[in-house]
């Protein structure tokens, strides 16, 4: 009996971290009976019937109005991420993740154990995962958008700087760029502040908008610098090129950045999806003959 016992901790051990990820993550789908036209991550996929009914009979707006900074965090964030939901919704599905992960942790260790300190444990547990995998899988959709942006940046500063010395004008270079690229986050930027333009709003105020909306440092500076040259009169494609140039070398740096840092990174998954597997197949065998043998451990 007590290598079964073995074999589902070690299984669990590795199994459920993955799971956890997987849940928080936006690449995995449910079913296409399941799933709609937006890319909400899993588990909101799986929490999203619930969370229409909890926020129907009020519970998403009664929770916006006790936090309203964060839930106005989230509008911002859903806005970005282009998600087809909202902030009452997210906080209905954080309580519902939570209160059913409660449940089922709880649950779990209570049957494999008798001992109430696991049960606590194990709820809490359960409580808190549920609470933070809408935010974190909607934080996984954004900084993968950002990084997208971040890689583009160069070459669109460049094709719009190129475009404006041939000829154009700073909002018929940036739609040439939008209709010779192909689908990406920071083309639907431009062609949202493009339509901003068109409806009557200044070329720096609509930069500014995007910049906002994707607070992304070089995209940022990059503001700065068309703004500033606009006051000073300077060409704005001999600044757009110094940017394009700059930008270059930040992704070049950053590139350089998270190839030093890929040992180190290493260690957390070691840690999290071997070690424990590890441990329980050298330790429970160890355990379980001192156990026999009459040994007190605890």
């Amino acid at each position: 009996m007590e290598e079964y016992i073995v074999y589902i901790l070690t299984f669990m051990a590795v199994v459920i971290p993955t799971i956890l990820y997987c849940m928080s993550d936006k690449s995995i789908r449910v079913s296409k009976s399941l799933t709609s036209e937006s890319d909400l991550p899993f588990m909101l996929q799986v929490a999203e019937p619930f969370a229409d009914v909890m926020d129907k009979i009020g519970i998403g707006e009664l929770l916006c109005r006790i936090s309203p900074a964060k839930a106005a965090d989230y509008e911002k964030k859903i806005e970005f991420s282009g998600l087809k939901t909202s902030a009452k919704k997210i906080y209905c599905s954080q309580l519902f993740l939570a209160a059913a992960l409660t449940i089922l942790f709880s649950g779990a260790a209570f049957a494999l154990s008798d001992e109430g300190a696991y049960t606590v444990v194990a709820a809490f547990l359960g409580c808190f995962v549920g609470w933070f995998m809408p935010k974190t899988g909607i934080d996984n959709i954004i900084e993968e958008k950002r990084t997208n942006i971040i890689r583009s940046l160069p070459y669109s500063i460049d094709l719009i700087a190129s475009a404006m010395r041939g000829g154009l004008d700073f909002m018929a270079a940036v739609r040439f760029y939008a209709n010779l690229t192909k689908q990406n986050p920071l083309r639907d930027e431009f062609l949202r502040m493009l339509h901003e333009m068109e409806l009557g709003v200044g070329r720096l105020k609509a930069l500014r908008n995007v910049a906002d909306r994707i607070q992304i440092k070089e995209f940022t500076s990059f503001v700065s610098a068309i703004e500033l040259g606009t006051e000073l009169g300077s060409p704005l494609t001999d600044t757009m090129e110094i940017q394009g140039e700059e930008m270059r070398k930040a992704r070049f740096a950053l590139a350089e950045c998270k190839a030093q840092r890929a040992p180190s990174l290493m260690l957390l998954p070691m840690a999290i999806f071997i070690m424990p597997a590890v441990f329980i197949i050298i330790l429970t065998p160890i355990y379980i003959r001192m156990k026999e043998a009459g040994v007190s451990l605890f």
